[in-house]
């Protein structure tokens, strides 16, 4: 299984990682801490894990969003797993519509079990 995150925090992009090599069973997991990093990837992915913010200077910024967004309009994606891993809460409900996300995980990542859940 290929997993891209695309998170630009260090620390809970290499949290998440370690959570589901631990986890998962044959992930590859690819970390990219921009768009441009995560377009490069040549990889067929099979599960998304998107920040929503990943210009932490910028907090207009919805970059994660306008990748899944992107990510939707590819064909061999229009079903994959998005799930997006934010601190901001109350915009799950239109991402779960309007980009049809699987899920969300709520970041901090505490002990990770949510997040392996809601991963597996």
């Amino acid at each position: 299984m290929n997993i891209l995150i695309l998170e630009d925090n260090a620390y809970f992009s290499d949290r998440l990682k370690k959570l589901i090599e631990k986890n998962v069973n044959n992930a590859e997991v690819f970390l990219c801490s921009n768009v441009e990093e995560a377009w490069i990837n040549k990889y067929i992915i099979d599960l998304f894990l998107l920040d929503i913010i990943l210009d932490e200077k910028n907090k207009n910024d919805s970059g994660g969003i306008l990748f899944a967004q992107s990510v939707r309009e590819i064909d061999k994606y229009k079903l994959t797993p998005i799930i997006f891993v934010t601190s901001l809460i109350g915009w799950e409900a239109d991402l779960l519509k309007t980009i049809h996300c699987y899920d969300y995980i709520e970041k901090p990542l505490g002990d990770g079990k949510i997040a392996i859940s809601k991963i597996l």
